[in-house]
């Protein structure tokens, strides 16, 4: 099952929302009170077997006068929902389009719309709807199981026993198996249950510690039907999920919750719909990792077999989830006030900001991004934005939403329009040496993205070099040396400046007074192209040092092109 399609009016934060998701595996990123979560908690509501309860507080605004409405268009649907005796007749069409019709065509997907809808009353109302059928069909819980879907909440341990309404529980073919053992095993206390004797529960539990380990689980010895003693009575939720004889309810946050969506997922056929907030809650980055590849193999396994590939709905706050979910998977939110408008943007070229998943993810997670053309940039300005909090009521810039991020080069200006599709506010700071071709600047223009250089063709060390007093030229110079070594910044400076003594020039003397008729120009120029050409500080670490120096140089010169320039770099940062 995939959702193809979901309208949501009035529920909790969300006044208005209309998205079509597109693929198997999304990926939901924006900032705090966007209506993630309710996203999810939308589909749940409309498409899980479990009753909700409803109160004021889940109407938006708290007010019951506009009713609650969830419409949830589903394809990929198994043939048990196309049948006749089910929903056949309530089949709709999904076009190559993406557009929902009543009378299916020759070439649609066939897809059903469920509508969840709460009034005043409170009463939840599940629905089949089709507007070419007057009557909508209601829904029973059983019939809402049909749909394949499972959450992954933040701890829910009733899913790790046998308990009444537990995954184990519907996994376990014959329960009064179970229920005349514990009885048995109550009375001759936990050495005596033998509940692995049990083949059900036996079963059920390894194919759960099978799902666990591929989604990253710590598993210490292998899952087991145990009892836990003075545990929900002479109850089948006694009967729980252990780890080489501990409960698994005991275990961590990270490893209960990937044992938890590993039972879930485990209860459905193939193509559940995965609902889960937050992966990264509990887990160490290489289990993030793990896990999402996890779920996105299971999904290239189905294309493989030819099975129902499913979908997997996901919210994240970490930089290494949205870095292993790839651009393609991401989906930005974007609210529009005060009627809570929800918009779900996807780059038209997501291609273009994998190098930022690569070098700067969790700049996703801001709302104004200054893109850098390269590492040189990038380090220079993450050494400066240190200093400028002092000059701000010590707010740093990321207090204010804006984050620095690394353009990898000429991607610079592809990946500042693709975010700019995401609802990013954008600029770029780049190198003035190669201007950006007509096509590239009038669409960056049109995406009012501001574009920071320094002018005059200059580039980061020209600029820096041309207005350094001879006091910060040593500095540079001495910075270069501690990084790249004595011998190879010397060499690099025989060949561009022959005639001086290198010796010499490492002294605190000024430059330009160790030779006769030197023009201190051509030798700024001259240090300048040779740190450009031996790439100096073409590294993030080894730029970032170059800020005392060019603060320094800002200071004594404000009206240099370097100055005004990073003043400018401040400003937008800061606006």
């Amino acid at each position: 099952m995939q959702i193809r399609q979901l309208k949501v009016r009035n529920f909790r934060g969300i006044g208005v929302l209309d998205w079509k998701p597109g693929q198997p595996f999304c990926c939901l990123i924006g900032s705090g009170d966007t209506g993630k979560s309710t996203i999810l908690d939308a589909m749940e509501a409309a498409l899980s077997s479990r009753w909700f309860s409803f109160a004021e507080s889940d109407f938006f605004r708290c007010s019951t006068d506009n009713p609650i409405s969830i419409e949830a268009t589903v394809g990929e649907l198994s043939r048990a929902l196309k049948s006749d005796e089910k929903f056949g007749l309530y089949i709709r069409g999904w076009t190559a389009a993406s557009e929902l019709i009543d009378e299916p065509e020759d070439g649609d997907e066939p897809v059903l719309t469920v509508r969840l809808t709460v009034d005043a009353s409170l009463e939840p109302v599940w629905e089949i709807i089709c507007d070419r059928i007057p009557d909508p069909r209601t829904l029973s819980n059983r019939d809402r199981a049909l749909f394949g879907l499972v959450r992954l909440a933040g701890d829910d341990a009733r899913h790790l026993s046998w308990g009444q309404g537990s995954v184990l529980s519907r996994l376990t073919d014959d329960n009064d198996e179970a229920a005349a053992s514990l009885a048995k095993a109550y009375r001759a206390a936990r050495e005596s249950a033998k509940l692995n004797e049990i083949e059900a529960l036996a079963k059920v539990a390894s194919a759960a510690e099978k799902y666990a380990k591929g989604l990253g689980a710590y598993v210490e010895g292998g899952y087991e039907a145990g009892l836990e003693l003075g545990r929900a009575g002479l109850s089948a939720g006694a009967i729980t999920l252990h780890d080489d004889g501990v409960p698994l309810r005991l275990a961590g946050l990270g490893s209960k919750r990937l044992a938890t969506l590993a039972i879930q997922k485990s209860a459905v056929a193939d193509g559940a719909i995965i609902l889960v907030d937050e992966l990264e809650l509990g887990l160490e980055p290489h289990r993030i990792i793990g896990a999402i590849a996890q779920l996105k193999g299971d999904q290239a396994n189905a294309v493989a077999t030819k099975k129902p590939m499913g979908q997997v709905m996901m919210t994240t706050h970490s930089d290494i989830a949205i870095a292993e979910a790839g651009g393609s998977s991401l989906h930005v939110l974007r609210v529009s006030r005060p009627d809570r408008t929800v918009s779900v943007r996807k780059a038209k070229s997501p291609e273009a900001i994998n190098p930022l998943l690569r070098f700067t993810p969790r700049a996703l997670f801001a709302r104004r991004i200054l893109v850098c053309e390269g590492h040189c940039e990038v380090g220079l300005l993450l050494g400066l934005r240190e200093r400028w909090p002092s000059r701000h009521g010590n707010i740093p810039i990321e207090q204010l939403g804006a984050a620095i991020a690394d353009g990898n080069g000429e991607q610079a200006a592809s990946m500042a329009l693709s975010l700019s599709e995401l609802g990013f506010t954008i600029a770029i700071f780049r190198d003035s040496d190669k201007p950006l071709d007509g096509t590239q600047l009038n669409a960056l223009q049109a995406a009012g993205v501001s574009i920071l250089e320094y002018g005059d063709a200059l580039r980061t060390e020209q600029a820096l070099f041309g207005a350094a007093s001879d006091q910060d030229i040593q500095k540079l110079l001495q910075h270069a040396r501690a990084e790249r070594g004595d011998g190879a910044v010397d060499d690099n400076l025989k060949i561009a400046l022959p005639k001086f003594d290198i010796g010499t020039l490492r002294s605190d003397f000024a430059i330009w007074d160790l030779v006769e008729e030197v023009d201190p120009v051509a030798v700024r120029e001259a240090i300048a192209e040779v740190a450009h050409r031996k790439k100096w500080f073409k590294d993030q670490r080894i730029a970032r040092g170059l800020a005392p120096a060019a603060w320094s140089i800002c200071e004594q010169y404000p009206g240099s092109k370097l100055a005004d320039t990073l003043r400018r770099v401040e400003q937008w940062l800061y606006a």
